[in-house]
């Protein structure tokens, strides 16, 4: 049987198999072991080495930035399109249902990025049962269908609240409105899901109430602007409500999980609210004949909508998750922007930018993690003491081992195969 000697010289020999050790291994062990144990210590060692490599950080938070962007300007684009459609199609719950019909394509969507991201490839019916595991161990139509109906609900309520509050205040004031579904979502959390009390979000959440009141109340006691702005409080708690009710739900909410949902309430939408016809017959919503209906308007904001949606749930497989929610809060500069480049009609008083502003604190304090004091003051010591790392800062794949800094990283050993 083939042995293995620790040679320091190079040999006339095979290429020797370089292992990145503490030290040399003190027991010899059979040569299929350790070809095992090589490769996997290889592969182990390039991913803590790509985790704590500066150039990946700086890929990824770029990444992040060009994602937000794209988050916030898909908003601001699909809402300045959802207003010009009302205006030409008043019917806001055929709308809806034509915009939730798109979110079929949610899943198929996530499985091209599951391919270009992922090693392990696998067939679209194995991932798919994979991700819907929250849905019940017999994957049926059924129970498909039963699972996703009351998030279909949701879903379907949230955006008619929404185009009903674009019908009344602006399209600025709308998106500060929908900002504030984290506060709501942490709020339910707290209650239905006993997560744990943080004051700096009770905080976050008095400041986003009091930049909602201030909104409702910025124009003077108008009823248009008190309505719009209950409204848009309405659709932000339903939207905060199928996020807390998915997350009880499925637990730990993944990329996969979240796109296998959306696609069957899309199914969901065009199963189920087929019979939105009946509007039409009871005189509830008017719809031309439809050759006059903007197909052209309702599809870029339907694209608009999905592509927000897409990058909101599944911008995290590609950078930090905390760069996505940061592209949700510049919805509301992006939409100023489009009012006052785009249709020239931004009319912003001082209460109401203000109420943007407080509602922007609020958001952000919301974004903080549970340790983030812990994690603040350890970074800083850390940095006093001059022992800066690329992983302190972003925290986010790899924990610091303060063991390792202070310990000399060991030369490798050069193990050859006589």
């Amino acid at each position: 049987m083939n042995k293995l000697s620790a040679k320091i010289s190079p040999s006339s020999g095979p290429q020797p198999v370089t292992l990145h050790l503490p030290t040399p291994a003190s027991e010899k062990d059979p040569q299929e072991q350790t070809l095992v144990q090589d490769e996997s210590d290889a592969e182990r060692l390039s991913k803590r080495c790509c985790t704590r490599c500066p150039f990946r950080a700086v890929q990824r938070v770029t990444c992040g930035l060009i994602l937000g962007a794209c988050v916030a300007v898909s908003w601001a684009w699909g809402t300045n399109s959802a207003k010009e459609t009302l205006i030409r199609h008043p019917a806001p719950f055929f709308i809806v249902w034509f915009c939730s019909i798109w979110n079929i394509l949610f899943f198929p969507l996530y499985y091209l990025c599951h391919l270009l991201t992922e090693k392990q490839k696998q067939l679209p019916t194995t991932e798919f049962r994979k991700c819907s595991q929250f849905l019940g161990e017999e994957l049926t139509v059924r129970n498909v269908l039963k699972g996703a109906a009351p998030f279909s609900v949701l879903w379907s309520l949230s955006g008619y609240l929404y185009l009903l509050a674009l019908c009344r205040i602006p399209k600025v004031d709308v998106s500060a409105v929908l900002c504030c579904s984290q506060a709501f979502v942490f709020l339910l959390s707290w209650i239905g899901l006993k997560d744990r009390f943080m004051g700096v979000r009770i905080v976050a959440a008095i400041l986003s109430i009091t930049g909602i009141v201030m909104l409702a109340y910025g124009d003077g006691f108008h009823s248009d602007s008190i309505t719009g702005v209950a409204l848009g409080v309405g659709s932000a708690s339903a939207s905060a409500l199928f996020k807390v009710l998915f997350r009880k739900r499925a637990g730990n909410v993944q990329p996969g999980a979240a796109s296998v949902l959306l696609s069957c309430v899309g199914l969901c939408s065009f199963v189920l609210y087929s019979w939105v016809c009946v509007l039409y017959f009871t005189h509830v919503e008017y719809w031309p004949p439809s050759q006059h209906i903007p197909w052209d308007k309702l599809c870029v904001m339907a694209s608009l909508l999905l592509v927000f949606n897409l990058l909101v749930n599944l911008g995290g497989i590609f950078t930090y998750p905390s760069l996505i929610s940061l592209g949700i809060l510049l919805t509301i500069p992006a939409s100023a922007a489009v009012d006052a480049f785009v249709t020239e009609t931004l009319q912003m008083s001082h209460v109401r930018a203000a109420a943007a502003g407080i509602i922007s604190v609020g958001y952000l304090m919301l974004q903080l993690p549970e340790n983030w004091d812990d994690s603040t003051l350890h970074w800083l010591s850390t940095l006093w003491r001059g022992n800066w790392r690329e992983d302190s800062i972003v925290g986010e794949e790899t924990v610091m081992d303060t063991a390792g800094i202070a310990r000399a990283k060991p030369k490798p050993a050069v193990m050859t195969l006589n």
